[in-house]
């Protein structure tokens, strides 16, 4: 079907269904409204511009919580030179090799 066929199509639809149910009233009426007052107040849907920089109330950090510590003061790595450390560089790297005795 071309885009005129379809457009002849639905002229015909909807002046069959004009005869059969009649033509209603649309249900929005439009009203003309004077320019001045939409000019100087604007529409109801536009953001209205801050009076302050400051954030609002709800919206601010409370004063009295704590900030959160993510991590502690200092970081204690194990050391390497130490049997009981847990920090085994030689059984990490060795790949597919056993690994070396430790020495006492």
């Amino acid at each position: 079907m071309t885009m005129d066929e379809v457009r002849e199509y639905e002229r015909a639809t909807q002046e069959a269904t004009n005869r059969k149910i009649g033509p209603f009233p649309p249900s929005i009426s439009i009203t003309e409204t004077p320019l001045a007052s939409v000019a100087r107040n604007g529409p109801s849907s536009a953001p209205s511009t801050p009076l302050s920089t400051e954030p609002p109330e709800y919206l601010s950090v409370p004063k009295d919580r704590p900030r959160k510590k993510s991590a502690p003061e200092t970081l204690t790595l194990p050391d390497p030179n130490r049997r009981d450390s847990g920090f085994r560089l030689a059984s990490i790297f060795s790949w597919g090799s056993t690994p070396s005795p430790q020495p006492e």
